[in-house]
């Protein structure tokens, strides 16, 4: 004999049932509802606590229903033991708690004699919606507010702009840099296929996690400088591109940059010949701050840097602005063209095809940087507060002061600290001295590890 699932009700219709039950019977109320007229009786019976339940959404149950904790003490120690691993930041997985929960439970008073307590998944997903915790990815730097960098935006704003003024540094001569990986395997997370289909797989050369370091720099007139591109290695073969023109190869036993790295790109693509005084906004990443960097910057560069707030690149940074996109997704294009053609692939004597060979990665890096839209670049610099005009007439083309941008009050703080400056200058109480040095100091700079490296 086949039994019939127990009906659920949430808290409105069981308030429903008992208003009409009210200004009828409640033996009207069950005809008309189609319930039993005892669940009728017990809703009627629980009235106040039907509505409190209420006020917690779509409940089924009352305040306090469905199965007991099977130890308040086990939930109390392992939150503290949660908490407490985190506070060190030391990982803590599902599986860790899982294990941390049966050693408690053998030891707290509260569980009844002979419990068994299996500290299941299901028991898991309660214990951390219990608790208010989740499963959380990793970051480096913490995801804070947009508007606890809105006044470091403003300062890097108004910095810029009096040193370019200062300085007299022309357009030309304003350098903004940033570095981005490029995987060999670029393989998107969509395709089109039948539908229904059980299984989507997409085909690689099984290198997803290599990858190549690209510097792009360019200038605020539009000018493109070299891209440098580093290899992990393969020191030979980085040799035989030296040739290649247009593009600056070297090789590390690292990929990330360091500070040799960053010495070889200023000497190599943004060299010490230049008339005038010239300007270099970028990160806080340590190799730009290092002294070995402050160091040679000082032999003839003449180049003053810029360093951008950590946490700040995705707000002024002109590269991550608008740069990296279409940059990244002329790439992605010139993958899937070799994908699905048949020229300039290699295969293993396995029949298994080989990555993409580091001088075509070079030709897609080339390729990508000459297709990117000078005037795109031109102006970024407008959009990340680089080049607006000193008097305020251009502060409404930085983007992330735009209304409905998450630091949009920074329009008001950029307006008040320009005013601020004409006051100071009308007083005379402007004084020389390092203003770099000055920007640098008071700034809160934070380790700002691009996701890209």
């Amino acid at each position: 004999m086949a039994v019939t699932p127990r009906k659920k009700y949430d808290m409105k219709f069981k308030l429903s049932v008992v208003k009409f039950a009210e200004q009828n019977s409640g033996e009207a109320a069950a005809r008309h509802f189609s319930v039993d007229p005892k669940r009728v009786r017990e809703w009627r019976k629980n009235k106040s606590e039907l509505r409190l339940s209420e006020e917690d959404g779509k409940r089924a149950r009352l305040r306090g229903g469905g199965r007991k904790k099977c130890s308040e003490e086990l939930e109390l120690q392992v939150c503290e033991w949660i908490h407490s691993m985190r506070a060190r930041h030391l990982r803590v997985s599902r599986k860790m708690i899982r294990k941390k929960a049966k050693e408690i439970h053998a030891t707290v008073s509260d569980s009844a004699d002979g419990d068994v307590f299996a500290a299941s998944a299901g028991w898991l997903d309660k214990f951390l919606q219990r608790n208010n915790f989740s499963v959380r990815r990793r970051t480096t730097v913490a995801q804070k507010d947009a508007r606890h960098f809105t006044g470091k935006l403003v300062s890097f704003v108004t910095f810029t702009t009096r040193l370019i003024e200062k300085r007299k540094i022309q357009v030309k001569n304003i350098i903004a840099m940033d570095e981005t990986a490029v995987w060999f395997d670029m393989v998107a997370s969509t395709t089109v296929d039948t539908r229904g289909a059980c299984s989507v797989p997409l085909k690689t050369t099984g290198h997803e996690k290599s990858h190549l370091t690209v510097v792009l720099a360019a200038k605020a007139d539009g000018t493109k400088l070299k891209p440098y591109v580093v290899f992990k290695g393969s020191v030979r073969e980085v040799k035989a591109m030296q040739n290649i023109s247009g593009v600056v190869v070297a090789s590390s036993f690292i990929l990330w940059m360091n500070e040799d790295l960053t010495v070889d790109w200023l000497r190599k693509v943004v060299g010490k010949l230049n008339f005038g005084p010239r300007l270099l906004a970028w990160d806080s990443y340590r190799c730009h701050i290092s002294a070995a960097t402050k160091a040679e910057l000082k032999r003839g560069y003449n180049v003053t840097m810029a360093v951008i707030p950590g946490g700040c690149t995705k707000y002024i940074q002109a590269p991550d602005v608008m740069w990296n996109q279409p940059f990244k997704a002329s790439l992605h294009e010139s993958y899937d063209n070799w994908m699905a053609g048949d020229s300039d692939k290699e295969y293993t004597t396995g029949g298994n095809m080989r990555a993409p060979a580091r001088r075509l990665l070079v030709a897609w890096v080339l390729k990508a940087w000459d297709q990117l839209d000078a005037a795109l670049v031109k102006n970024s610099f407008k959009v990340c507060g680089l080049t607006v005009a000193a008097d305020g007439s251009e502060d409404h083309l930085i983007h992330c002061f735009k209304e409905g941008e998450p630091c949009a009050s920074g329009r008001e703080l950029l307006s008040q600290a320009r005013q601020g400056e004409l006051v100071e200058i009308g007083e005379g109480e402007e004084e020389e001295g390092d203003d770099e040095e000055e920007f640098n100091n008071e700034l809160v700079v934070e380790d700002d590890d691009d996701e890209d490296i």
